[in-house]
């Protein structure tokens, strides 16, 4: 199988989830140089390590969500492939009773 995935082009809320992934994933290096500046200088008892630590899992986590967010979706294909054919205006269709209703 190497049919290609059709996906919709990116809005505009998407675009600026996927530039904020961008800014948390740069945001996450300073961090994580701090951490490890940190945990060699003061140890891991001392409160700023663990704090660094924090600030690492949180851009981390939160670049991983924006850029989750900012996947386009795949584009669905017709109704009428995923039920064989389309109901007409005319066709009745069972109510939740079991009674069947004029559908519109």
């Amino acid at each position: 199988m190497s049919e290609d995935i059709v996906r919709k082009p990116r809005h505009v809320g998407q675009r600026i989830a996927r530039v904020c992934a961008v800014l948390c994933g740069l945001l996450m290096l300073p961090a994580a140089i701090a951490f490890f500046w940190f945990l060699y200088t003061r140890g891991m008892a001392d409160t700023w390590t663990p704090s660094m630590a924090a600030a690492v899992v949180f851009f981390g986590c939160c670049a991983g969500v924006l850029y989750a967010t900012s996947i386009p979706q795949p584009v669905l294909p017709p109704t009428s492939e995923v039920d064989g054919e389309r109901e007409s205006p005319g066709k009745k269709m069972p109510a939740r009773g079991g009674h069947e209703i004029q559908s519109d």
